[in-house]
């Protein structure tokens, strides 16, 4: 796999980048505060739909174009898996402000068409190793599952879809029984939710499994 080209708009501290990459193996160096971090957030994003260090797509847009009317951050790279055509993937992190607080819109595109998030992770494959990994060993097992997660998502379409249905259905259900307690709902609407929750929980915890048994 090869990342012909990867563009960055609006990315953190990156205005704009072009950056055309190599075959051969490439070392970033460079002052502090030079981007060298962004870079590689950038195309960890490409993968994955995530940034290993925040989870607020705020934080990942240029300050400076905060205060435009609509502001927007947008990645690209170049993909060549060697199997078929160099292809593009494409997020756009777009600011809504219309509102009393402002959202956020994150658009994906593979090859100028819109796509699903599970439609595009996979095609590229990343392996990040960060000094704070180190909590996989001595941190406390959300960051073990947080680094199964990482992985299974990329090479398992089947877990990405149970892992976005879980994190949907969720706080739904949470949501529901804070309405229970307070009276304002009734404890027959539980089922729906137990239900979807332990389908999807179902194939998260198959998939765990499997990826331990193959360490």
């Amino acid at each position: 796999m090869h990342i012909e080209h990867l563009s960055l708009t609006n990315f953190r501290n990156y205005a704009r980048l072009e950056l055309s990459l190599p075959q051969q193996p490439i070392v970033l160096y460079g002052e502090n505060a030079q981007g060298k971090t962004s870079a590689l957030e950038a195309l960890y994003y490409l993968a994955t739909s995530r940034s290993p260090y925040t989870t607020s797509d705020r934080q990942l847009i240029h300050w400076r174009v905060e205060n435009d009317p609509i502001p927007f951050a947008r990645l690209t790279a170049d993909v060549n898996n060697r199997e078929s055509a160099t292809q593009r993937i494409e997020i756009t992190l777009l600011m809504d402000k219309s509102g009393p607080t402002p959202r956020f819109k994150k658009t994906i595109k593979l090859n100028s068409v819109e796509k699903r998030v599970m439609d595009v992770v996979g095609l590229l494959t990343v392996v990040l190793f960060l000094p704070q990994d180190l909590a996989l060993v001595e941190g406390s097992p959300s960051e073990r599952r947080r680094f199964m997660d990482t992985t299974l998502t990329q090479v398992n379409k089947d877990y990405l879809q149970a892992l976005d249905e879980y994190e949907k259905v969720l706080p739904q259900r949470n949501a529901l029984l804070r309405r229970i307690a307070e009276g304002r709902s009734n404890r027959k609407e539980l089922a729906f939710w137990d239900e979807q929750l332990a389908k999807s929980g179902a194939t998260i915890i198959a998939g765990r499994q499997t990826f331990l048994r193959e360490l």
